[in-house]
This record gives C-alpha cells, structure tokens and sequence, in this order.
C-alpha cells in the first residue's frame, strides 16, 4: 500500500500535479501511543494529608481533649511556619529529647492529665497529638512557667480557638511554651511583652474545636514552627513543675 502510493506521488509530480497529503489520522496509524486529537486523562490529584489534632467527638469535661489541634493550625500561619503533613497512619518521626527547667505550673487550680488520648503522640487522623491536654474548669487562672517574653498572640476558631506562644528566657536553645483554648476576654498579656515565672496570663477556656474546658499546652525546641524547631512531650516538664517527679 505505501510502495503504490509512494509510485503514483513520483508520477504526479512528474506530471506537475501536487501530491495528495494524507489524513492526519491515517499518517498516525499504527505509529503507537494515544489517537490523534486524543489525550489520555490523568488521575485527578488526592491528597490524604491533615494537619490538626482530635478528631471532633464529645467526651465527659474530665477528659476534654483538643478536637482539631495537633500543633500544626491549619489556615492560620505562624511567624516562618514549616507545617508538617502526614498521610492518615504515618508514624511522626521521634520527638526530641531535653532536660527540664525549674518553674511554675501553669495551670493554677484543681486539675487533671486526663486520659491516654490528651498525652502527647496519642493518634489522631492524619497525624498525632503534639501537646499536652490538662483539663481544668473553665477560668482557672492561667501563668507563665518561665520569665520569657509573649512572642505571637492569636484566634483560630476552628482549631486552636485563642491562643498564645511564651519564649522562656535565658535557657540557650530557643524553648517556646504554647497555650491553646483560653477563655475569651481574659488574655491579660501581649505580643513583645516580658513576663516573670507565675505571673498569670489568662484563664482556662474551651475556645476553637475543644470538647470542654482545659489547657492544650505544647513545648517547643528551638522555636515554634521555626526552622529546625520541634516540640517535645510536655509531660515530663509539666509533672516536674507540679511536683510529681
């Protein structure tokens, strides 16, 4: 078939007669890949990421929990933030470790660690729990652990509900504290502002996505959501402020 028809194009343009140019879809016969004129669909992108803490549920206020908050805020940027996302039923990679720092509780008034869901690492969708839940009732006063200075202030209501972020002062390494939920209209304190050990901060609310009134507290090394930094299990720091260890 090519052989004649490559015979009658030489005659033709013996003859002074254009040759006849083939279909598009005929000269790609046979050639492989898609069809002319054809483009095969690509999968729409997916994506499972998730950034926050629990999963909205509701639980006795003994064992309010942050529903949305896993230290990471979705939507809502911190000063250089560097959000890790993980696919539902990936591992975070091992916290790191540090030595704990005299101070003061936080949390002043009746309190509790609530259960194995408030500690840190416990799993949630998507990703794990980066802090520490203390559950108190709702305007339980709320203090500086360490002299440091207010360094970011802020709201997510979907999440973190009010929040505030504490540099503690003189410890080498950056160590940020971060207090999530508190009741609004009590923030008694400011970004740029130095605080002393003990000087009260604000109350213990259930503002953002929390199942009742308590402290999500996290501890930052090496800044929050700065480059390099990571928080750590507050556990072992929160038991020594109270005495516990």
């Amino acid at each position: 078939m090519a052989r004649s028809h490559r015979a009658t194009s030489l005659l033709l343009i013996a003859l002074g007669v254009a040759a006849p140019v083939l279909p598009a879809s005929t000269a790609a016969a046979n050639t492989g890949g898609a069809a002319p004129g054809s483009e095969a669909a690509l999968p729409a992108p997916t994506s499972t990421d998730a950034v926050g803490g629990a999963a909205p549920g509701v639980t006795p206020v003994r064992t309010a929990r942050s529903a949305g908050v896993g230290g990471a805020l979705p939507g809502h940027k911190p000063p250089q933030p560097k959000v890790a996302r993980r696919p539902a039923g990936s591992s975070q990679p091992p916290a790191p470790t540090a030595t704990t720092v005299a101070g003061t509780f936080p949390v002043q008034g009746p309190y509790s660690f609530g259960g194995d869901d408030a500690r840190f690492g416990a799993g949630r969708t998507g990703h794990i729990h980066q802090g520490q839940d203390v559950v108190a009732s709702s305007g339980t006063p709320l203090v500086a652990p360490v002299a440091g200075t207010v360094t970011w202030k802020a709201n997510q209501p979907g999440g973190a509900g009010i929040y505030l972020v504490v540099r503690g002062a003189g410890s080498g390494v950056a160590r940020d504290y971060v207090f999530m939920h508190i009741k609004r209209g009590t923030l008694l304190v400011a970004p740029g502002q130095t605080v002393t050990a003990g000087q009260q901060l604000a109350q213990v609310g259930a503002t953002g996505d929390a199942t009742g009134p308590h402290l999500h507290f996290e501890i930052w090394l090496g800044g929050w959501y700065a480059r390099g930094g990571a928080p750590i299990d507050p556990l072992p720091q929160l038991m020594r402020w109270a005495g516990l260890s």
